[in-house]
């Protein structure tokens, strides 16, 4: 695990767990570390291993041990990373954006996965099959090439495992997702999470990477400052008073 941090560190503390592969130099991750330290946010920004096996020890422990040394208590967090962060078990808010609650997969992928999952090693030989069109359009091509391609059988069985054995929900969370994610299990996302906390969005699985990045963003903005998922899919407002909120340009 690796933790960069981003902002003035007077300011309220994010902890932000990125997704499988993600990095703060990556230009759609990039923009929004700089959007959210210029709303006031000191953010942590968490990598985690692209190949573990061990999700307690490897992924959850640093994670929480970080964030309760420094006590936080609000925590964004994108795919692989709602994964983590639905394990972390601490008094804290979490906003999820397209958590890995459950992957996507659809014909004979259906019947090979379990297979593929038994196998006994750690060599990443699966093709993760995700292109540049799941995560965004703003995706830039030498990003996705940056990422992991293929992914070891004890990375998925591990991932596997902490999908089925997921906390209860907390109701006071808010869950962002695209129902034309093709990375994520849109269904996974919707059976744990409650109507009244889940806000859709339009785009990729990286929102960050999505043509509609800004006004999807202003919405994760005022989930991250307490507002309710109700009031957050509203028509016609960018925040719940209605109010457009000041952006810096690209």
């Amino acid at each position: 695990m690796r933790v960069t941090q981003h902002g003035d560190p007077g300011d309220d503390d994010l902890l932000f767990v990125l997704g499988w592969g993600n990095e703060p130099g990556h230009r759609s991750v990039e923009w929004l570390l700089d959007r959210l330290t210029y709303e006031g946010y000191h953010v942590h920004a968490v990598e985690l291993p692209t190949n573990g096996w061990e999700f307690e020890r490897q992924y959850v422990s640093p994670v929480r041990a970080y964030a309760v040394d420094r006590d936080i208590d609000l925590v964004l967090s994108h795919s692989t990373g709602g994964l983590v962060a639905a394990h972390l078990d601490l008094s804290v808010r979490n906003v999820f954006l397209s958590p890995w609650w459950g992957t996507a997969v659809s014909g004979l992928a259906t019947l090979f996965l379990p297979l593929v999952r038994r196998l006994p090693t750690t060599k990443a030989v699966v093709p993760s099959g995700i292109s540049r069109d799941d995560l965004g359009e703003l995706k830039l091509a030498a990003e996705l090439a940056d990422a992991p391609g293929n992914a070891s059988p004890a990375f998925l069985r591990m991932i596997h495992g902490a999908q089925e054995s997921l906390p209860p929900f907390n109701p006071d969370d808010v869950v962002f997702v695209s129902l034309s994610d093709r990375v994520v299990d849109v269904r996974a996302i919707g059976d744990r999470t409650p109507s009244a906390n889940l806000v859709p969005y339009d785009g990729g699985h990286e929102f960050f990477a999505s043509e509609g990045r800004e006004r999807t963003l202003s919405v994760v903005l005022d989930a991250l400052d307490g507002a309710d998922a109700p009031s957050l899919r509203s028509d016609g407002a960018d925040s719940p008073d209605g109010t457009e909120r000041p952006r810096p340009t690209d």
